[in-house]
């Protein structure tokens, strides 16, 4: 599904690649982590699967498609299978949750009725079903990235990119944030996800890629963040360490006991065309999520983002909340759009 063929990535003005001889093949329905020191090469692997930037070197493929042979002018169709989550959020202030979210089905054309039924199943699938007419300035940094998700995966996406998409968050909201991250991955959407969140990353057990200044220092199934590329706590303050374990402390206690580790699945046989057409042309079916427990003794500070910052009021915490049946499939199901030219089939 992905094929990074000793891909390099150098930027004018810098002495050494930023991504240099990179292999890695990331197969339909995983979830991997992508980790490593700032500067590692991590945001620019990212990118060069979006195709925003192209490699220096070597060959990346992404869902069947060799990206050095897409135009700059079918890019925009290439991208329509793609799903992206930013750690800022990127939002449009001026626009309103629903607005954010139907913003990226209106620009592929799909009908207004379309959108009346789809953004609401989606909102409710990450759990802002009411607050749909709310701004981007009145939610808070947890709602927000779960707009951002509702917008990146309404287009019911084959591949989530994720790019540090708790950086920004507290543990408790993190929390909420990673169990809908891991039901959309068992969903059958592949997750890509670039995080410096050693806890979550040792505790889900999920494939990893570790770089070490543009290398590949490790690809583990079943892997935890490593040494490599973990903070020392030697270089931190003596409160901040504090600050870091209990923060540490509150997530694994919560998360160890009600995350299990997903097992990589095994090398698929190739799709032919007609199989891949059709397999895309199917209803998923989609287990339900499961709910985050309340975190006990955590200090208000950790709040999570469902908090209404017009109350100021702390509620339970973060959670990924469950969708009726098939509002998730009816909410993210794409039809053909004939006006539009796209780029081929999914391999």
């Amino acid at each position: 599904m992905i094929l990074f063929e000793s891909v390099s990535k150098k930027y004018r003005g810098t002495k050494r690649p930023a991504v240099d001889r990179v292999s890695f093949n990331i197969e339909r329905g995983e979830f991997v982590f992508i980790v490593g020191a700032s500067g590692s090469g991590k945001s620019s692997c990212l990118r060069m699967i979006l195709r925003e930037e192209q490699p220096s070197g070597g060959r990346i493929h992404v869902l069947g498609h060799d990206l050095s042979k897409i135009s700059n002018r079918k890019v925009p169709y290439f991208r329509r299978n793609l799903g992206v989550v930013f750690q800022d959020f990127r939002l449009l202030t001026n626009k309103t949750v629903f607005d954010n979210v139907a913003f990226s089905l209106q620009v592929i054309g799909k009908s207004r009725g379309f959108i009346q039924e789809a953004v609401p199943d989606v909102l409710e699938m990450v759990g802002l079903g009411g607050k749909a007419k709310r701004f981007p300035h009145e939610l808070s940094g947890g709602e927000q990235q779960r707009v951002a998700i509702a917008r990146a995966i309404v287009n019911k996406p084959a591949v989530l990119l994720a790019d540090e998409p708790t950086g920004n968050l507290d543990p408790a909201t993190s929390l909420g944030i990673m169990q809908l991250l891991r039901a959309i991955n068992a969903s059958g959407t592949t997750v890509v996800m670039a995080t410096h969140e050693a806890t979550f990353v040792d505790i889900m057990q999920q494939r990893v890629i570790e770089l070490s200044q543009g290398v590949v220092v490790r690809d583990e199934q079943r892997g935890g963040y490593g040494e490599t590329a973990a903070i020392d706590l030697g270089d931190l303050t003596e409160a901040g360490a504090r600050v870091l374990r209990a923060s540490e402390d509150v997530v694994r206690s919560t998360l160890s006991a009600h995350v299990e580790p997903v097992a990589a699945p095994a090398d698929p046989e190739p799709l032919s065309v007609e199989e891949a057409e059709f397999a895309m042309q199917q209803e998923p079916v989609i287990p339900e999520p499961p709910a985050a427990p309340t975190i006990p003794g955590a200090p208000e500070s950790l709040a999570d983002d469902d908090l209404d910052l017009t109350v100021l009021a702390p509620r339970q915490a973060s959670q990924a909340p469950s969708a009726p049946p098939g509002t998730f499939s009816a909410a993210l199901g794409l039809t053909p759009n004939e006006d539009q030219e796209d780029v081929g089939p999914v391999r």
